[in-house]
């Protein structure tokens, strides 16, 4: 029983984290995840938490919960599919396969998953295959990015 004891002990304490302003107690199934802060706390939240997904706020905290997903992604509208995008903040790099007969590319940054690309959210134009998007990860809000082969 001891044992026991002594290996469960570090579990119950990791179980729950606290400050002078707030404490969190986190389920077992509460494990991995996204970030969520303000001014009094940060919350690291999970999937299958037992929260519900969408947002939470009081004037303490704001919840964003749900499934993960990541702050950079390829739009569902891109011509070209097989983008890698690595954040590196607070940089995006980009890279991608050639496009037989393509001369250049336009680069194009939204927050909607599905957009049109055009003049004002083109982010620039390159002649190879790779883009650095600079300060693109600053905000840290989700973006959606379509390459266009020309």
């Amino acid at each position: 029983m001891r044992v026991f004891a002594i290996l469960i002990a570090p579990l119950i304490l990791l179980a729950q984290s606290s400050s002078e302003n707030f404490t969190l107690t986190k389920s077992v199934i509460d494990a991995g995840g996204g970030a969520s802060a303000s001014t009094n706390f940060a919350l690291v939240s999970a999937f299958g938490q037992p929260t519900p997904i969408g947002e939470q706020t009081s004037t303490n905290f704001d919840l964003y919960a749900g499934f993960l997903t990541p702050l950079l992604s390829v739009s569902p509208s891109s011509p070209i599919q097989r983008l890698v995008i690595k954040q590196q903040q607070p940089d995006a790099k980009l890279w991608w396969e050639p496009i037989p007969n393509a001369t250049s590319y336009s680069i194009h940054r939204s927050s909607n998953s599905i957009f049109t690309p055009e003049g004002s959210n083109q982010v620039g134009t390159v002649t190879d295959t790779l883009f650095t998007d600079i300060g693109a990860t600053a905000a840290q809000q989700q973006s959606f990015y379509i390459v266009v082969p020309h």
